[in-house]
């Protein structure tokens, strides 16, 4: 009797460490947010001062890019625009963007980009995927410069 009460205690002793290890093992790891890849864009109509030249004065501006809002790094990052250019990059970190400030010109540079003279009704469309499972509901984006009356 004495032999099982023994053994029972050590098996719950046991059962109960083997439990607390697996919950503080756990907690580290959940603790931590994912990644999460956000596209945002624009398209833009910009109109300059009188006495410029054309391509100067009246312009339009389509860009995109990823930032990523989520917790963890991100690897294997590509943004896609739909029909065009598509840019990769090997991780992007918590807060971090695809986008870089560019001190000589005073602005952002953005990895999708595209600058034409005039302006007129346009969009730009577009996708980004990394190799981590993520929230997939802010990874497709469409933006145009029209309105509808």
């Amino acid at each position: 009797m004495r032999t099982t009460l023994k053994r029972a205690t050590t098996a719950a002793m046991v059962a109960a460490g083997v439990a607390a290890g697996t919950l503080a093992g756990t907690g580290a790891s959940q603790a931590a947010t994912p990644g999460d890849l956000q596209i945002t864009g624009s398209v833009e109509c910009h109109f300059g001062q009188w006495g410029q030249p054309w391509n100067k004065a009246w312009y339009m501006y389509r860009w995109m890019t990823v930032r990523n809002i989520g917790g963890s790094t991100m690897h294997n990052v590509n943004l896609h625009e739909i029909n065009g250019k598509s840019v990769y990059i090997k991780e992007l970190k918590p807060g971090q963007t695809m986008s870089k400030w560019s001190k000589k010109d005073n602005r952002w540079i953005r990895p999708i980009e595209t600058r034409w003279t005039g302006c007129f009704p346009s969009s730009i469309s577009g996708y980004t995927i990394g190799a981590e499972a993520e929230n997939l509901a802010n990874n497709f984006g469409y933006w145009r410069n029209d309105r509808t009356i």
